[in-house]
């Protein structure tokens, strides 16, 4: 990781190019994601977005483990989402204006917490709920 903060950008398929304004990156991951039925149906389950719970019995009685509940086949497939839109988008590229994150930068740190907008993990975390507003206005509403 290093090298990515220090050094220039990868030239690499895991990069988008280019630096976007957060608007932008919501924008790109909202045509994205909506392009696909199925990908919608998923950023929309909160299951996506926690670790299975087969992960969750290992090591538990037998009796203990099976009183789990077995998740869908897609459980948790969106638990490192934050950390590749972080990656795609560049937001720990130091030559990237809309992030800020080293110690010789005025990053806001609260009670030893970073909590300055501008920090990739912090951006990351808001972009993916402002696509999952846009994404819920997507899908109608479901008839009681």
């Amino acid at each position: 990781m290093a090298n990515v903060v220090e050094g220039e950008p990868r030239k690499s398929q895991e990069w988008l190019g280019s630096y976007l304004d957060e608007d932008g990156v919501v924008a790109d991951v909202v045509k994205r994601v909506s392009a696909d039925p199925v990908a919608i149906e998923r950023w929309l389950d909160p299951v996506s977005w926690k670790a299975p719970s087969s992960i969750l019995r290992l090591g538990l009685p037998f009796a203990a483990a099976k009183a789990l509940r077995d998740d869908p086949e897609h459980a948790g497939c969106l638990l490192f989402a934050g950390m590749s839109i972080r990656n795609f988008y560049g937001l720990w590229h130091a030559s990237n204006p809309h992030t800020a994150f080293g110690t010789d930068e005025d990053v806001l740190v609260e009670d030893g917490f970073v909590t300055d907008p501008r920090h990739p993990d912090n951006l990351s975390g808001r972009i993916i709920d402002r696509v999952k507003e846009e994404l819920r206005k997507l899908i109608p509403a479901k008839a009681a």
